[in-house]
């Protein structure tokens, strides 16, 4: 019961699925009798599968993992590209982008998607880190935002693909990820290296990755389309 699996496995579930489940249950409120019940499960699941996926070529190419040369340039600089590429396979789907209610489902996909990527970067940093109680909660508490920023990503993404803008829009979001990767940088640093000499910097850097992301997953939120019987198919 003490092993750093369990440990890391019972973290990941509280700060990431069970949020992702949480917050799609909260965007689909008022139409869910009117989405396909379906495509829901289906949505949530290709979301897991997708993003253990993008997390296995992270691990595999030593992505996430600090340099004494570059520290962590190289998750900053090629993470956000391998994520968003895979969460675009995942809402360009014709399963998901057919529909008049994309966004709704988009948003379930990158809501599991997110806690998917984080619930494997949880417990691979359990592994090769002895981490404290506080530090596991900073690292969590990153994995939340991204969580969050997958979700409005993912129904962006969604409203791109409609007005035929999906690649457009993606390639925006990466850019915005690279900046979010920029602020995880340097916690980590912090965290695990000791870099700077005050925990306010990975405070301010926290403070910034979730605003920056419930920012953009409220924006999504609000433009979520009216879903009436008639247009449910």
């Amino acid at each position: 019961m003490d092993s750093v699996i369990f440990q890391a496995n019972v973290l990941g579930m509280l700060a990431f699925i069970v949020p992702a489940l949480i917050l799609f249950l909260r965007v689909i409120k008022n139409v869910e009798d009117k989405l396909v019940e379906r495509k829901l499960y289906l949505a949530c699941g290709i979301g897991v599968v997708l993003g253990t996926a993008a997390d296995i070529i992270m691990i595999l190419g030593g992505v996430d993992l600090y340099s004494t040369d570059v520290g962590y340039a190289s998750m900053i600089l090629v993470s956000p590209f391998i994520i968003m590429i895979f969460l675009f396979i995942g809402v360009n789907l014709n399963t998901f982008k057919s529909e008049y209610a994309a966004p709704y489902y988009s948003a379930g996909l990158g809501l599991f998607y997110g806690g998917s990527l984080e619930f494997w970067k949880l417990l691979m940093t359990e592994e090769r880190y002895n981490l404290t109680e506080s530090e596991a909660f900073l690292i969590a508490a990153f994995g939340f935002g991204t969580l969050v920023f997958m979700g409005g990503a993912g129904t962006w993404i969604a409203y791109g693909i409609k007005n035929e803008e999906g690649a457009r829009y993606a390639a925006r979001l990466v850019f915005l990820y690279l900046f979010l990767a920029f602020l995880y940088a340097s916690a980590l640093e912090n965290i695990h290296y000791n870099v700077h000499d005050s925990i306010l910097i990975t405070i301010a850097a926290l403070i910034g990755y979730l605003v920056v992301s419930a920012t953009l997953f409220h924006q999504a939120f609000l433009r979520l389309p009216k879903i009436t019987k008639k247009n449910k198919d």
